[in-house]
């Protein structure tokens, strides 16, 4: 983890206003280091998808949490339950062993709408399903070499699931696990987005070996209010160039 005040002080030394009111943390030091943060999400999500580094040089990040499937076999995650916003999904794992035990899983019946299990830890689990695009979705059904089928049921079974979609609006997104699940705990472990800096005593969950990029970005966004028209958002190669070497 990052501390904030390491980062303050840093900028403070640099901008040569240590001790002054010139810069204050709620009207600068804040909203620049949770746009240096945000500009940092898009320059890891772009690295994933040149596939130069993987999801777990974001371990402090990553969470496993539970929620029994609705009758439709699908899974709604809704972030006021969980307390997280989310980034990423990065396996989905069906037939989860659960701490405490329980067994069968239904105590709670979903209906159309998924459960989050908060009260239930993830142990392990022996499956873990493919991710499909839509069209491999209805695709693969009957295809007993694929993922997702309905076909083989037995121990051979594989399974997939589809990508968040809405269903129905009154729930939302949800994803869809086959072969069916419904009613059942499904694992989901995902990537949560970075919660926004609030005041000078927080830690921003980044490797800590980020701190100096999360400081140089940082005093960018202040260079840009002073008016030197730096383009932030953009994600150059060399941007994910410097991150990759940082991870590495």
């Amino acid at each position: 983890m990052i501390s904030v005040q390491t980062v303050v002080d840093r900028m403070n030394a640099t901008l040569d206003s240590e001790g002054s009111d010139r810069y204050l943390f709620d009207q600068d030091f804040k909203p620049a280091i949770n746009s240096s943060v945000e500009w940092l999400v898009a320059v890891f999500t772009k690295t994933f998808a040149d596939s130069k580094l993987s999801e777990e040089d974001l371990k402090e990040l990553i969470v496993v949490r539970l929620w029994q499937a609705n009758i439709f076999s699908r899974v709604h995650f809704d972030p006021s339950s969980t307390g997280d916003d989310l980034w990423s999904i990065l396996r989905v794992s069906p037939e989860p062993e659960v701490y405490p035990q329980i067994t069968p899983p239904p105590l709670v019946t979903p209906g159309t709408s998924s459960v989050y299990r908060g009260d239930l830890v993830f142990v392990k689990s022996r499956h873990a399903a493919r991710r499909l695009t839509l069209e491999q979705w209805n695709e693969n059904v009957d295809n007993i070499f694929e993922a997702g089928n309905e076909t083989l049921l037995n121990g051979f079974k594989s399974y997939a699931y589809a990508t968040d979609i809405t269903y129905n609006t009154a729930v939302g997104g949800e994803i869809e696990i086959r072969p069916s699940v419904a009613e059942d705990f499904v694992a989901i472990t995902y990537l949560k987005y970075p919660e926004d800096v609030t005041l000078i005593s927080d830690q921003i969950l980044l490797p800590k070996s980020l701190t100096n990029l999360v400081y140089e970005k940082a005093l960018n966004f202040i260079s840009y209010k002073q008016g030197d028209q730096t383009n932030l958002y953009t994600v150059t190669a060399r941007d994910v160039q410097i991150l990759t070497n940082l991870m590495m």
